[in-house]
């Protein structure tokens, strides 16, 4: 009978034709020759991750272990704030989607569930002060707003949503306080300089309007709402060449711009009398009041 010898064999791997008895064998060490364990042994398989395990358990100890209890803590953790966050994002979606459809009344009470379920308390204050505007609840408004300030002085939303307030109630003095407040942190803002300027030409104060719409059209020279508001500042400072020019100007590119034919008549001398009221410089058609949140 023809006998092998284990130790000739470069990987037991290879000896398929073996008995498992002999695999063994010279796997632990128990036939003669060196022993060459590799990492495709078949015990090594058969001990797999347990074995490492053990391994590690008996020569790091309670160290190990505890290293493996806090790392399945974390994967757990991680899971916990990936389903909170999901369940979070559910209130947010509904509260948008209520939004939508006009149910402001809704929209808030998705939101304040947002906020018990642990949601940002900011992000829910902003909120609320954009769906109260919307509701037209200006009072409640207003207070989310200054609350959400208290936050986050230097938000540009908050302070935007401030004067989206002042405008719908028509304050001047309102509106000039809270532009007043965003050109303090962003001195070219748009929305801010209009209202402020609109403001000012409200309360007659055409000195400080027209020094304002100028302002604008240095950084937005082809804005028509800023070109009307100079131009009727100019014809109420009794500057009927600056007006003329600026009324021109607006036909060239509009010529249904609200009041523009009307201001150049007045300003030409062909209409006999009459002027516009205060509230008719107009916003160029794509101002709109600052988006919700």
């Amino acid at each position: 009978m023809k006998t092998y010898t284990p130790h000739r064999m470069a990987n037991p791997q290879l000896c398929t034709h073996l008995p498992s008895r002999a695999i063994d064998g010279l796997e632990f060490g128990s036939s003669p020759g060196p022993v060459r364990r590799t990492a495709f042994s078949p015990s090594s398989k058969r001990q797999g991750g347990a074995g490492v395990f053990l391994r590690a358990v008996k020569q790091w100890g309670f160290p190990f272990l505890f290293l493996i209890a806090i790392g399945g803590g974390m994967t757990m953790s991680n899971a916990d704030t990936a389903s909170k966050e999901l369940g979070l994002a559910k209130f947010w979606g509904a509260s948008v989607t209520a939004e939508t459809n006009k149910d402001y009344d809704q929209a808030l009470d998705q939101i304040n569930a947002y906020q018990q379920q642990g949601g940002d308390k900011f992000l829910v204050t902003l909120r609320c002060g954009w769906l109260y505007y919307l509701k037209q609840d200006y009072n409640k408004a207003s207070a989310c707003y200054l609350a959400a300030n208290q936050m986050q002085p230097s938000s540009l939303n908050v302070l935007l949503g401030l004067l989206n307030v002042a405008q719908a109630q028509n304050d001047p003095f309102k509106i000039q306080h809270a532009a007043d407040a965003v050109m303090r942190i962003e001195p070219s803002n748009y929305r801010a300089q209009m209202a402020l300027a609109g403001a000012y030409y409200a309360k007659k104060d055409y000195r400080s309007a027209i020094s304002t719409f100028r302002r604008i059209l240095l950084y937005y020279p082809d804005d028509i709402g800023a070109m009307s508001g100079e131009a009727w500042c100019s014809f109420y400072l009794a500057d009927m060449q600056q007006a003329l020019r600026g009324f021109s100007k607006i036909l060239s590119v509009n010529p249904d711009y609200p009041y523009a034919k009307q201001g150049y008549d007045l300003a030409s001398g062909k209409s006999p009398g009459g002027s516009p009221q205060s509230g008719t410089v107009q916003p160029s058609p794509g101002l709109q009041p600052a988006g919700g949140f």
